[in-house]
């Protein structure tokens, strides 16, 4: 029982030491704090007015920068996610190190011509490209059947742009039966189609005629939809331009 109450004793003993130790502890860094406090206070006091002015402005520069970074660094967010958008509504395929970003386009959409960007990235810089796709049915009312395109004027906001294609790059396809025909060029998009392509954007459409020289022609008016298309095409391509 003694020897109970001596381990009892020694354990009250310990606790107190403990919450001694503690206290004073607590008590020597909180001096420490109102030391270091009062001196940063009297230090701030023996400043001149011209050194408290810089540290003003100094203060202000760095929020300022950091605001900066902050606003840079939401832009490249919303540009990643921008970016993944137009991407998931395209078709992505990869070829020989070259990836294509192309959109779903019917093979056999309703006769007439059409314009069709795509884009291409790889090992080099990102660049624009375009189909120009004619497609022929033989119970098309216009009765055009081949053309032999070797043109196509792009139209909108008061101007057209003319390109000339090579002809012996056009592809051509005809069914079995023929019932259908197809003539196409693929191209990669100079400065005077990528204008082309700005000024159908800022005026919201626009149209293509695609004709051989001196012989038939086919006129198509852009959909909301193609437009729509270019736009993100167009912006898919400055993107990947700036990577």
């Amino acid at each position: 029982m003694n020897r109970s109450k001596i381990i009892i004793g020694a354990v009250i003993f310990y606790i107190i030491i403990m919450a001694a130790g503690a206290a004073a502890y607590f008590y020597v860094d909180q001096q420490q704090k109102e030391q270091q406090a009062q001196a940063e206070t009297a230090m701030q006091q023996e400043k001149t007015p011209e050194e408290l002015q810089r540290e003003a402005e100094k203060v202000k520069e760095e929020e300022i920068k950091r605001q900066i970074e902050e606003q840079e660094r939401v832009k490249r967010e919303n540009k990643k996610k921008r970016e993944r958008e137009i991407k998931d509504s395209m078709q992505e395929e990869t070829i020989n190190g070259i990836t294509y970003y192309k959109y779903q386009w019917p093979k056999k959409p309703e006769p007439g011509v059409y314009l069709r960007p795509f884009v291409l990235s790889g090992s080099t810089r990102a660049s624009l490209a375009y189909e120009v796709y004619y497609y022929y049915h033989i119970n098309d009312p216009l009765q055009t059947a081949w053309i032999n395109g070797d043109h196509l004027d792009i139209i909108a906001a008061g101007e057209t742009t003319t390109v000339v294609f090579d002809f012996s790059k056009i592809n051509k396809h005809m069914a079995s039966d023929a019932e259908w025909l197809v003539e196409s060029y693929s191209l990669t998009a100079d400065n005077r189609v990528v204008a082309a392509f700005k000024r159908i954007l800022s005026v919201g459409g626009g149209s293509i005629v695609y004709y051989h020289a001196g012989g038939k022609s086919r006129q198509h008016d852009l959909s909301a939809v193609e437009v729509r298309r270019i736009r993100e095409m167009m912006e898919l391509y400055e993107m990947l331009a700036e990577e």
